[in-house]
């Protein structure tokens, strides 16, 4: 392997790397803000006391945890991509670099013991992780659908008039007369 090319293929794994760094930043601040306008949107609903009128806003809730995970899929997508070529160029400096060369060595000791030490959880993608978590949110957002009340038809009967009204009046205390006044 020639000077030029080393330079050349170093230069290429570091700007690569610095790619998937950012594609991990991207996946995380896109998730962060699409738990952030699900929380209060879920929690604007919960307030309103799951009326009829908030569906809508709870079926934004289940499209942002739909795009969440698609976004999510996309972005490790590309990140993988990214890994696939330094694990083609790190293949090839090994094989070109003499007879196992001292750092590839000691990465593959370290990958080794973090398996070993993480056995239970190094198996799973971490792409897994958050796609969960963007699922969680549409399940969340189809079980707020179930939950919002249907208006009853039993409530604008004339026989239900008087409870209704009472529900609806106010009333406030005069000092002066000391009574209570209704308005």
């Amino acid at each position: 392997m020639t000077d030029r090319e080393e330079k050349f293929i170093f230069f290429y794994m570091e700007q690569t790397w610095n790619e998937m760094r950012h594609l991990e930043n991207l996946r995380e601040r896109v998730s962060v803000l699409i738990f952030t306008i699900a929380s209060i949107i879920l929690g604007f609903v919960v307030q309103q006391k799951l009326v009829p009128e908030t569906r809508f806003m709870v079926w934004l809730v289940i499209a942002l945890g739909v795009v969440g995970m698609v976004m999510g899929l996309k972005i490790f997508e590309i990140h993988q991509m990214g890994q696939n070529r330094l694990n083609k160029w790190t293949k090839y400096l090994e094989e070109n670099c003499g007879d196992s060369p001292k750092i590839l060595v000691l990465r593959r000791e370290a990958d080794k013991k973090n398996r070993k030490a993480f056995k239970y959880i190094s198996w799973i993608p971490h792409n897994y992780f958050w796609t969960s978590l963007h699922f969680f949110i549409v399940v969340l957002g189809i079980v707020m659908l179930f939950l919002i009340n249907e208006p009853t038809e039993e409530i604008y009967e004339d026989d239900n008039k008087e409870k209704i009204e009472n529900k609806t009046n106010h009333y406030n205390y005069d000092c002066e007369n000391s009574k209570m006044i209704m308005y």
